[in-house]
């Protein structure tokens, strides 16, 4: 896996969340995208040097690497630099990757402001899954308490499967369904709040029990349904659990953008480790 570094403590929790738990996730790769001098890092700005190896770019070297020998020193030869804005460097570089690893609320304000931060601009643009990690993120427990966004839409399908996949057996898996309570009095096709939750929960055993058969050995996943705004509900389902995994659209140029409204509140406003995992990817 890609873990995004800016030099700061964000970028310091996800190199140590990554580092923790690579034994689920894939062998750490940090990588360090820069565009010369234009943008400030937790590093500080990066500035022109007179190495041969082009302006910019050994003090970049160095920037990581003295970062890594404090953060992650086994990782220290295994830094990679890349000259590119820090969003589209780090989204190419993770192509040959299975997960992007960012911390949030690291990089510099004035990267990518036409999409927002740089770990929004990967969720939106990358090919893989991005885990996007909040600098107050706690330690991940062994057992693993994960929490997965499910509509029974092909995008929430993939994500499901993703967690199947790559996430240890042991790991207790939370299917949420949210659905939304309100009727409208005196319109006839306005369901009832039982109905809605009848229907909710009817289509996420429906939609869950079609990724749990091609997992037959894996433990059974948890069903939990409740009502209220998608984004919220998501949030206080997740309050106690280690990883919360969302599905992206990826339906267009515009779903890729948008992500959908509660993927992207989710990956702007992160307050546990949440991972993005586009509908296209195959998670096998």
């Amino acid at each position: 896996m890609i873990v995004g570094i800016d030099g700061s403590a964000g970028s310091a929790v996800a190199l140590r969340l990554a580092v923790d738990h690579a034994d689920q996730l894939g062998d750490v790769k940090p990588a360090l995208a820069f565009a010369g001098g234009l943008y400030a890092y937790g590093f500080g700005a990066i500035e022109e040097s007179d190495g041969g190896e082009g302006p910019y770019r050994s003090e970049a070297i160095a920037h990581l690497r003295t970062f890594l020998e404090e953060h992650a020193p086994s990782l220290v030869d295994a830094g990679e630099v890349i000259e590119d804005r820090p969003g589209a460097g780090l989204v190419e570089v993770a192509k040959r990757s299975e997960l992007l690893v960012v911390g949030t609320r690291g990089w510099s304000s004035r990267v990518d402001l036409s999409v927002g931060s740089v770990g929004a601009y990967c969720a939106r643009h990358a090919t893989v899954p991005v885990a996007l990690i909040p600098p107050e993120a706690p330690p991940i427990h062994d057992h693993l308490d994960v929490v997965v966004g499910f509509d029974g839409s092909p995008h929430a399908r993939t994500a499901l499967r993703w967690t199947l996949t790559h996430l240890r057996r042991s790991a207790k898996v939370i299917a949420v369904r949210v659905f939304t309570s309100e009727s409208v009095v005196g319109d006839p096709l306005s369901q009832s709040p039982e109905i809605s939750e009848g229907n909710a929960r009817r289509e996420l055993e429906e939609g869950v029990g079609k990724v749990l058969s091609d997992f037959p050995a894996h433990a059974a996943v948890e069903l939990l349904v409740v009502s209220g705004d998608p984004r919220a509900a998501l949030r206080t389902a997740s309050a106690d659990a280690d990883l919360l995994v969302v599905g992206s659209r990826g339906h267009g140029v515009v779903d890729r953008l948008l992500l959908g409204s509660v993927a992207n509140a989710l990956v702007h406003h992160p307050t546990i480790p949440t991972i993005v995992v586009p509908h296209h990817h195959d998670a096998h």
